[in-house]
């Protein structure tokens, strides 16, 4: 798969969370606007009903109040509360029953009510026109517990009173249900009025949420009206009566809200069963759909024109390699100017590698020179060693001629560094290797120092196989003999030892000499650190250049095999000198030097 393909689907996939994303966010806020929306809904509609509801109450209070005012109607009721007393005839009796007659059925009052009544305790009764009723009195024996919302009226001591849903008890046959308005007038046996509404005529309530319906509830408890019949008792209702004013989701299923009338004691409660109508839901998900797709599609355009612009350079510098060979890479000049500063960095890297690669291919024909030269040096120098070797069985010959046996073990020694020191085939050797060579070594010097010298040699078994470069161990004790006991005639010590740790092994080379002068020691590690900087910049033909075998030289040769794994230490002791050389067995971070 080309790259810029890989690009265009990797955004792409991207692109494509992010727009699903969207539509998901889109979906969520138009869900909680449209529910915020409902609600609001909710609340207008209870709220509408109720200022509707109360309306209606006033215009029934208003009537109690018409009939009131009317001072015929007010004097027809007087006389007939005063009729027992004896003190008023029949016949005006009978005149004040005829004005409130009258009085009843005037249009205002029939047109707002569905039916106006008056009685009193002596059995009055009058009532406006109404075809479901007769002339009728009340019973001799009339008291209020045979309408028990009449201890409600009193108790209101003249106020008008709601009272909730109740059989019509005025007509020929059973009525409707109704709902009324009541007063009880204050005086002696001034009686009741009463301004009736069928509880049927609340269904033509406006409701400014079609799709909602509603509970009108009095008292607190009482149900007056529902608009569906669902909820008028049992759990739910009880959970509607008791539930505050507001919105509330307290009943499964359903979303509600509860207003107050603040003038008449009444509650209306309005719900739905649904939030969110199944045709809302499905036009909200139908545009956050829509939503989803044109971002992804408006993204994957952008995405495509970028990805083209962004591999065009890597395209174009895909064909100067291709051409690039070794005949031309002298010639190569990479454009830069590509205004993305990872492909002009890339470009950068390789107009610098077909540089280096040129240079390299310049250092390999120079290499392969030195190489000729160097094999013609090495057959010329294998004479000298041949002639040596002869020399040394000449006067391990005469040696034995004249029964000398050191002689003899001095030559052998001899022959034996030298065979060891001149092979050239390789360059490291391991720890068991040095030792032997040190043995041939000490052996010449003890035959040269006899008792001045004395030396030790303890190693672990794990170090004798470890890899060091050649001579290492040999320079640091020429070293020792040549500048520790340039002022002193006292026995020289060395002591060689290796041990073996669980991270790491060393050897340590000790003398009981002079000592470094601290110039010197400081100046030595200076060298060190410049030699290990120069080491770490060219250790691909630093080697090459490494001469001789001082102190500093012999750090290089061990800094070329262990890196930075090397662990290396000259240090002065109360007495003599110690030389540290050995290796991390796992990298633990670069070495410190003094």
């Amino acid at each position: 798969m080309k790259y810029q393909t890989k690009l265009t689907v990797c955004y792409a996939t991207i692109a494509l969370i992010l727009s699903l994303t969207l539509g998901i966010i889109v979906y969520k806020i138009s869900m909680d606007y449209e529910e915020k929306r409902q609600e609001e809904s909710l609340s207008v509609t209870s709220a509408q009903l109720v200022s509707q509801m109360d309306e209606r109450l006033q215009r029934m209070d208003a009537i109690i109040y018409y009939i009131l005012s009317d001072a015929d109607m007010l004097s027809g009721i007087e006389t007939l509360g005063i009729v027992s007393e004896g003190n008023v005839s029949s016949s005006y009796a009978l005149n004040a029953l005829t004005k409130l007659s009258i009085g009843f059925n005037t249009e205002y009052i029939i047109r707002n009510s569905y039916r106006t009544v008056f009685f009193n305790q002596l059995g009055d009764l009058v009532s406006s026109y109404n075809a479901n009723m007769e002339t009728l009195t009340l019973s001799e024996n009339f008291t209020t517990e045979d309408y028990p919302y009449l201890r409600k009226a009193e108790e209101a001591k003249g106020k008008t009173v709601l009272i909730g849903a109740h059989k019509d008890e005025w007509g020929r046959k059973e009525g409707p249900v109704v709902y009324s308005a009541m007063k009880a007038l204050q005086g002696f046996q001034m009686g009741y009025i009463e301004v009736e509404n069928t509880a049927e005529s609340l269904g033509t309530l406006e409701v400014a949420d079609p799709g909602a319906n509603f509970l009108i509830i009095t008292d607190g408890t009482d149900l007056l009206y529902s608009s569906s019949g669902d909820y008028t008792e049992g759990k739910d209702y009880e959970m509607m009566t008791q539930m505050g004013e507001g919105i509330s989701e307290e009943i499964p299923g359903i979303i509600s809200c509860k207003a107050n009338s603040y003038v008449y004691p009444f509650s209306v409660v309005v719900y739905t069963k649904e939030k969110i109508a199944e045709s809302g839901r499905v036009a909200i998900l139908v545009m956050s759909t829509l939503s989803a797709l044109v971002m992804f599609a408006f993204c994957l355009m952008l995405i495509s024109i970028w990805s083209y612009k962004l591999t065009q350079p890597i395209r174009e510098l895909r064909k100067m390699i291709e051409h690039t060979s070794l005949e031309n890479l002298d010639v190569q000049n990479v454009q830069t100017g590509y205004g993305l500063d990872e492909v002009e960095m890339l470009a950068e890297s390789y107009q610098a590698m077909t540089e280096r690669l040129s240079q390299a291919v310049d250092n390999e024909k120079r290499s392969m020179m030195l190489q000729m030269q160097a094999q013609f040096d090495a057959l010329q120098a294998q004479i000298n060693p041949h002639f040596l070797y002869n020399v040394l069985n000449i006067i391990s010959s005469r040696g034995i001629e004249d029964e000398d046996d050191m002689i003899c073990d001095m030559c052998g020694s001899l022959a034996n560094m030298l065979r060891y020191s001149t092979n050239n085939k390789e360059r490291y050797a391991r720890v068991d290797s040095e030792i032997q060579y040190l043995d041939n070594y000490l052996f010449l010097l003890k035959a040269r120092y006899g008792d001045r010298i004395s030396f030790s040699i303890n190693m672990d078994p794990e170090v004798r196989s470890q890899i060091l470069p050649k001579m290492t161990l040999h320079q640091f004790i020429e070293n020792t003999l040549n500048h520790g006991y340039n002022h002193t005639d006292q026995k020289m010590e060395i002591h060689v030892e290796g041990k073996m740790y669980e991270d790491h092994w060393e050897i340590r080379v000790k003398d009981n000499g002079e000592g470094i002068e601290k110039e010197k020691l400081e100046e030595i590690n200076g060298k060190i650190r410049r030699i290990r900087e120069k080491l770490e910049k060219r250790s691909g033909t630093m080697e090459l250049e490494i001469g001789g075998m001082g102190i500093v030289n012999t750090y290089a040769r061990c800094y070329l095999l262990y890196s930075n794994n090397l662990i290396f230490s000259i240090e002065n002791l109360s007495e003599g000198v110690e030389v540290t050389i050995g290796e991390r067995l796992t990298q633990k971070g670069s070495e410190q030097y003094p």
